[in-house]
């Protein structure tokens, strides 16, 4: 057990700081030479590690460099989204190499689903010339509650299906192995490997577009709540008198505060005859998109800005709530939402202050992530990154099995 912690701490520290000798890496990590050579050579072994040439010193023989060969495997990341499939095949880094960005089909069974994912992964071998041996697995993120140890969507409000071994269809068609977590999940750990949140034990990531929904991370672990239904903000009531939501209570963020909610408010006024230049941006009610709204909030239009402001304040509310229960040093806002520029993160900054006991915010950072969209699916690539650097399965297990028998 503790070999294995060695091999995958030496791992992450060639990641996040490599190339790196033998005698840096001890410094670093603590370990004597004779233990980080043996645990280095078993990297080698996996193909994990290569050469990065000598460093000069003023005295005797040049210490050859170690570093990690990111190239060595690769991981699918997927993320169903609101309308659309995004898959993309991504190496040890975070490098995108390539990627497929289809509608989501219309009847939006499981099945279906299943195989506009196997067509896109497919044209993605075709243009790499990558085969599944090369692939360490597919990761997959997704809307709603999900089960990662057992696979299962348990609840994806926009796909209207409950309870489906998501994992294991995606398994018996790719014939690789599948993990699948909650895409705020697979966003905070993004911000975990590859963004901000590296040197952060404890911070929370607010996704706001389709859905509202929250990851939250804890002391270098994510939080999954007693059933994995943890961090579903979007259903936290921010107004008692507010809208009908989804869930089938009233006034809830994500009723008042989410793109279609947003949308939806915005065509009853157009309709009502409130002035924006919305209509004159869209043409006809029935054309207009979110997109006009936030074209609109740039351009000063006093209707577009009202309303998201007051999705930033309602957001701010919300996210006080996780900010006192579990004083996060970072809150990292993500989505859609983010188009609205200062509209939306102005208000949303004060009502976090506002709202949050003083103590808990003397070092809170609230920011925008700077992953943007590639968060999407490189955040469902981290569901392997994360085992492979930090998990509990040592790494012959995680690279040894990587093409599912038939």
């Amino acid at each position: 057990m503790m070999r294995q912690y060695n091999q995958k701490l030496i791992l992450r520290v060639l990641k996040d700081h490599g190339p790196l000798s033998k005698t840096q890496l001890s410094h670093i990590t603590q370990l004597t030479i004779p233990a980080i050579s043996d645990i280095l050579e078993e990297l080698s072994y996996y193909n994990l590690i290569e050469d990065s040439g000598q460093t000069p010193i003023k005295r005797g023989r040049f210490p050859i460099l170690q570093k990690l060969n990111a190239d060595a495997y690769k991981i699918v990341g997927i993320t169903i989204e609101s309308e659309t499939i995004e898959t993309a095949i991504v190496n040890l880094n975070g490098d995108i190499f390539e990627s497929v960005t289809v509608p989501l089909p219309t009847l939006k069974t499981p099945e279906s689903v299943v195989n506009e994912v196997y067509r896109s992964v497919h044209i993605m071998f075709e243009r790499s010339n990558l085969s599944r041996g090369d692939l360490i697995g597919a990761g997959l993120g997704m809307h709603g509650i999900v089960d990662p140890v057992k696979g299962i969507s348990i609840y994806p409000p926009h796909l209207k299906w409950g309870n489906v071994p998501i994992a294991k269809l995606l398994e018996d068609k790719l014939k690789l192995p599948v993990k699948v977590d909650n895409d705020c999940n697979t966003k905070a750990l993004a911000e975990r490997w590859f963004g901000e949140g590296k040197d952060v034990e404890s911070f929370i990531i607010v996704n706001i577009d389709y859905g509202i929904g929250a990851g939250i991370m804890l002391r270098d672990q994510l939080f999954y709540g007693g059933n994995y239904g943890a961090g579903q903000i979007g259903h936290t009531v921010v107004k008692d008198d507010g809208p009908l939501c989804s869930c089938g209570n009233y006034g809830c963020l994500e009723a008042i505060a989410s793109e279609p909610a947003l949308l939806k408010e915005v065509v009853i006024k157009v309709k009502k005859g409130f002035p924006t230049k919305i209509l004159e941006l869209a043409g006809t009610p029935e054309n207009i998109s979110i997109e006009h709204l936030y074209e609109a909030a740039k351009l000063n239009d006093r209707m577009a800005v009202q309303l998201l402001e007051s999705a930033g304040r309602f957001s701010g509310i919300a996210i006080s709530t996780l900010v006192n229960l579990f004083n996060p040093q970072r809150v990292f806002i993500t989505g859609g939402i983010l188009k609205g520029g200062k509209h939306v993160l102005t208000p949303l900054y004060e009502s976090v202050k506002q709202h949050s006991l003083k103590p808990n915010i003397k070092d809170l950072n609230v920011t925008p992530s700077k992953l943007g969209e590639a968060a999407n699916v490189l955040g469902a690539t981290t569901l392997w990154i994360n085992e492979l650097f930090s998990g509990n399965t040592p790494l012959e297990k995680v690279l040894d099995k990587r093409v599912v028998q038939d």
